[in-house]
């Protein structure tokens, strides 16, 4: 019988080790610590110690411990895995058994090996001469050698397939190096996926690297700042943290994590002395990452970018992080976009106390929300209210809410009886057993549902490609859309790649579902009818101009600085004009020129 990893992980943070330990021997307190006689040898002084907040045992006489499965199994006298069963039969710990597929795990090594090779091969460019510019753009960073050792960073080479060529030369099959992600097919043969990239390994909890994140160090705006690696047989976006190799037990020690946005931000945190610092890989923060984490700690110190889409994310990230029962507060960083930059501007100490004064998620969300109504008109006020229901319906602790409610209530000046009643009693929390299933079918409806919007711009950049450009910056919503314009960012990247074969190999590589397939086919069908160039152009026009008027009507919901909405206003009235579509992207420089001056970029 055999135990999965992830399964045992979640057996050891259910069962709490002192009752497992107090079962067998007394235990009395000891401070933060448990203390009782040691029963693996003859002990007149109590010399065993139990630490509840390390889930660990210990005897300091003869060694003997280990965490509530090894002291179970060492009691007892019987297997590691005899034991597994044993605990979660008594404490009524459900855990599943499952046969090893021996076949799967000898494809996977194949695919470790060449992952291991190919970080290898990167890890020594930067240190060669080749390698002078990724060194030059980190120091700029204040990102030093040392560093980029700990780190293990590398360089991917300015070069068409030099990847791909080592790999072939060392004896690895090129249908293999694709579907890693590591190279792709073209009309002109196979190039690398990463060029003149400085490269960031992504690892498994196991230590084994899975997968990369490039940083170009192209001065085309044209270029994807950042690409990631897709889904393969042993990567899965949603599923890993960049940052957590080796962490395991510092973020278990220290008790807290410091949750990012990017690469830069993780290795300037890392820099400045905050080994916990972590991020998500490219794509919105997942329940399934927030049980990796709930694995090592309860304390979470969010992040994440300061612009709007930044804050947005940290209210959908603490919704699954407080579901999961994370103790949560948010960094206030003034005068920086993100981490990395008020790091290298304000140093450690501005930072230390920005985490001094970070606010708890309850009063971050109450912010956040007062700046988009006027609480002085009573309708207004009331979908104030509203916006608490998705928060209070993911608190789980009764005393919590009622503390929340307290706060809220003071806050308002509305009646608790009245809150409990709008936010809770007619509001009902996901039970523990629900809560997985309910965010998994959140991102599936984030999957399915397409705003017009979205869908006419990917019908448009199928028609033509070199489209994507003026789109390439837009907050999709859909993790639908998402992965298509990871697609075109490919492409685009790349024009002289055999569009028709890259797609079907895209389609087959992220593996979307067939309502998925059967909604790009159509796509790809409709945008055969955009044949006529001046209607093209014109769709192009009225397509980008309702992105405009949905990025200025989503600025001008979180701004209440006068100056600022008119400047914006007479920009918004001139797109209801017939204006050209050179003026109209004139209009959008002078948009972005505001909300830089505004520092909302």
């Amino acid at each position: 019988m055999r135990y999965r990893s992830e399964d045992i992980e979640n057996l050891l943070n259910q069962l709490r080790i002192e009752e497992v330990v107090g079962d067998v021997i007394e235990l009395k307190k000891s401070g933060a610590n448990y203390k009782g006689l040691c029963p693996f040898h003859p002990d007149t002084t109590p010399s065993f110690s139990v630490s509840p907040t390390k889930n660990i045992c210990k005897c300091f006489v003869c060694g003997a411990g280990g965490n509530a499965i090894k002291f179970y199994s060492m009691y007892y006298k019987i297997s590691y895995e005899e034991a597994i069963e044993e605990l979660a039969k008594k404490y009524n710990i459900s855990i599943k058994e499952y046969k090893r597929n021996f076949a799967k795990e000898n494809e996977n090594e194949k695919y470790y090996k060449i992952m291991e090779d190919a970080h290898r091969y990167y890890q020594d460019n930067i240190f060669e001469n080749n390698g002078r510019i990724a060194l030059e753009y980190l120091n700029k960073r204040g990102v030093n050698p040392k560093i980029i050792r700990e780190n293990q960073l590398g360089y991917a080479l300015n070069e068409w397939s030099s990847l791909y060529d080592y790999l072939v030369v060392k004896g690895y099959k090129k249908e293999d190096i694709i579907e890693l992600g590591l190279a792709k097919n073209g009309e002109k043969g196979v190039y690398d996926t990463f060029r003149n990239r400085i490269i960031f390994p992504i690892y498994s909890i196991g230590g084994k690297v899975i997968a990369f994140g490039g940083r170009t160090l192209e001065n085309n705006k044209e270029v994807p700042k950042y690409i990631n690696s897709p889904d393969t047989p042993i990567f899965k976006k949603g599923k890993n943290l960049y940052g957590i190799k080796d962490k395991g037990n510092i973020l278990k020690k220290k008790n807290y994590s410091l949750l990012m946005e990017g690469y830069m931000d993780v290795l300037s945190a890392h820099c400045y002395g905050f080994d916990v610092a972590l991020a998500s890989l490219g794509t919105a923060f997942t329940y399934e990452q927030g049980e990796l984490l709930k694995k090592y700690t309860n304390n979470i110190i969010m992040s994440l970018d300061m612009d709007n889409a930044g804050q947005m994310a940290t209210e959908r990230t603490a919704l699954i992080l407080k579901n999961l029962g994370f103790n949560i507060r948010v960094l206030k960083l003034e005068n920086a976009k993100d981490p990395d930059e008020f790091l290298k501007n304000f140093g450690k100490e501005a930072f230390l106390k920005a985490v001094k004064n970070s606010l708890e998620i309850f009063d971050f969300l109450y912010e956040m929300y007062s700046k988009e109504y006027d609480l002085s008109n009573i309708m207004s006020k009331e979908k104030f209210i509203d916006r608490f229901k998705e928060f209070f319906k993911n608190v789980e602790s009764t005393l919590e809410r009622s503390l929340y409610l307290d706060k809220l209530s003071k806050y308002t000046g509305i009646e608790k009886k009245l809150l409990q009643e709008t936010l809770v009693d007619n509001n009902i929390y996901q039970k523990k057993e629900e809560r997985k299933e309910f965010f998994l079918e959140k991102e599936k409806e984030k999957t399915s549902s397409v705003s017009i919007l979205e869908e006419m711009t990917v019908e448009l950049i199928f028609s033509q490609i070199d489209f994507y450009k003026y789109f390439s910056d837009k907050n999709i919503e859909s993790s639908f859309v998402k992965k298509i314009f990871y697609f075109f960012e490919e492409v685009n990247e790349n024009k002289n790649i055999n569009f028709l074969k890259e797609f079907k190999e895209f389609i087959e590589r992220e593996n979307f579902t067939e309502e998925e397939k059967n909604k790009l086919f159509i796509m790809q069908y409709r945008a055969l009818d955009y044949t006529d160039n001046k209607k093209k152009q014109e769709l192009l026009k009225e397509i980008f101009k309702s992105w405009f008027i949905k990025e200025i009507k989503d600025i001008n919901m979180q701004m209440k600085n006068l100056k600022f909405s008119l400047e914006v206003k007479k920009i918004e009235i001139c797109l209801y004009s017939d204006i050209s579509f050179e003026e109209l992207l004139e209009k959008y420089k002078n948009f972005r020129g505001i909300l830089s001056e505004y520092n909302i970029l």
